[in-house]
Formats: C-alpha cells, sequence, structure tokens
C-alpha cells in the first residue's frame, strides 16, 4: 500500500512569470531558492507521483461548470490556452490516470462527490510552484478545489478532504510512496481594489496555525473569517487539505517573503509526514 512521504506547499501567481525579474536579486534568489528547496524535499522523498491541491482561476472550470471538488484524470495536462506565457512541458505535464481513479473512487465511496475531469488544463495555481519547484520527472494528480466562484465550502471540508485523500492513498496498491503539494494564498486580492495590498498580520495568524500543527483550528475558521485575507486568502483551503494529508504535523516555514511587487508574501512550507488523521 502506498504511504505519504511528503508534503509541501507554496503561493502561485502569475507575477513570478510575468515580473520575474521586477524584484531586487536578493528577493529573487530568497524565493527561488525556496521553491527549488521545496522540490528537493519532494525529489529526495523517492515520491512516485505527486498529488496537487490547487484551484483554477476560471480558466478550465468556469462559472457554468464550477465543481466544489474534482480529480484530473488523465494520462496529460496541459496548461490552459488562456495563460500563454506558462512553460508547458512537451504535449502536457503527466499524469497519473490509475491514482487519479482510485481517488476519484475513494473519495465517493467516503461521501465525497468528485467530479471527474479526464480533459482539463492546468493554470498558474499548478503550474507556478511545478515549474519553480523544478517540475519533477514524476507525474501529477491535480485536486480542483473551489476557492474563486462562491458559495464556497467552509474551511472545515478541505481538512476532511485532506484526511480522506491521505485515507485513500494507503488503500492503493498501484505506488509505494506520494507526495503531496498545496497551490496558493497566503492573503492577496484579485481583480478588486483591494489588489496589491499584503495583510502580514493575516499571513502571520494562518502560518503560526500551521507551525503549531493545528491546521484543524485553521480549518475551523468561518468564510468571513478567511475572506478577511482577500478573495485569495479563500485558497488557504488547499494548504489545510495539504496540512491534513500529512497527519497536521508542525509545518517548516522554508520562506514568508513579502514582495509588493508580486502583490503577495510568498510562501512556503514543509509538512514531515505523520501518522494518519
Amino acid at each position: 500500500m502506498a504511504e505519504i512521504v511528503a508534503a509541501v506547499a507554496a503561493s502561485h501567481t502569475p507575477l513570478l512569470f510575468l515580473r520575474h525579474d521586477d524584484p531586487a536579486p536578493e528577493v529573487r534568489e530568497r524565493v527561488f531558492s525556496a521553491y527549488e528547496r521545496m522540490g528537493k524535499l519532494v525529489a529526495d522523498s523517492g515520491a512516485e507521483a505527486l498529488i496537487v491541491f490547487g484551484n483554477d482561476h476560471l480558466h478550465s472550470l468556469f462559472m457554468d461548470r464550477h465543481p466544489p471538488l474534482a480529480v484530473g484524470v488523465a494520462p496529460k495536462f496541459p496548461n490552459v490556452p488562456s495563460e500563454a506565457y506558462m512553460p508547458e512541458v512537451g504535449s502536457g505535464r503527466a499524469g497519473d490516470e490509475k491514482l487519479g481513479l482510485h481517488l476519484v473512487k475513494e473519495l465517493l465511496a467516503g461521501h465525497f462527490d468528485a467530479a471527474m475531469c479526464q480533459e482539463v488544463g492546468l493554470d498558474h495555481s499548478f503550474v507556478c510552484p511545478i515549474h519553480f519547484m523544478g517540475d519533477l520527472p514524476i507525474p501529477i494528480v491535480p485536486i480542483y478545489q473551489n476557492t474563486v466562484s462562491p458559495p464556497l465550502a467552509p474551511a472545515r471540508r478541505a481538512y476532511e478532504i485532506g484526511i480522506a485523500v491521505r485515507r485513500a492513498v494507503e488503500k492503493y496498491d498501484g505506488l509505494d510512496r506520494v507526495a503531496v503539494l498545496g497551490t496558493g494564498a497566503p492573503s492577496h486580492w484579485i481583480g478588486t481594489p483591494g489588489m496589491g495590498r499584503i495583510d502580514e498580520e493575516w499571513d502571520g495568524r494562518v502560518i503560526d496555525l500551521l507551525r503549531a500543527g493545528d491546521a484543524k483550528g485553521l480549518s475551523e475558521w468561518s468564510n468571513e473569517e478567511v475572506l478577511e485575507g482577500g478573495n485569495g486568502g479563500n485558497e488557504i483551503r488547499n494548504w489545510i487539505s495539504t496540512a491534513a494529508a500529512a497527519g497536521d504535523t508542525p509545518a517548516d516555514l522554508l520562506i514568508y517573503e513579502v514582495e509588493p511587487l508580486w502583490f503577495l508574501g510568498v510562501t512556503v512550507l514543509y509538512w514531515p509526514a505523520g501518522p494518519a488523521l
């Protein structure tokens, strides 16, 4: 049976591509070396597949069909054509269809109605951290949580999904070692008057709970408390799921770098895998 061997999380933003060279050289060095370190932690774990908790920004899953939860089940995942600035890998990044289908079945058995997406693209939510951590030569299974199109599920649902994914992985006999990546957050505002704002106090409260091994406590925040970190702050659901899949162990903070040119306190986290919840 498979086991979770590494869990990491990182911020994403298209500005890491579009304004890659704009911040000071020392900022770029600190940030991108943290992403590389995250990739090395996953590579060194011997992971044979990477489950990615992310979200789509109305590129693949638009308002007419935006499920609360979806799993990509495909041999390849191309970039979305609407974000042509992103680096592509061949005809798409490799997927693990068998693991993806297993997750869908096990989530359904656990009363999580996950949509199965056999033709879905990756937007910057997925491509950004995967690229900057080194585009590791292992297949991915993207899990899409709705963090952009209200109504949104409560944050505690993300915690429950992380637990369910961990249990599903431990029932899977097609691999031995699986890693998990959560992508998004912390505070940011997308397409609103607050765009460009960074709430360091809110970020600190989120990161402190994760470092204390209390993603469960974070998951008890109301939707209103989560939204205090901006509409982009809704993406902490992906971090919560990742922490829960890791066993809600105390996270190591690899970097928190406030960069106004990137509209973000760029964050990279690592969880040692602990016992399943």
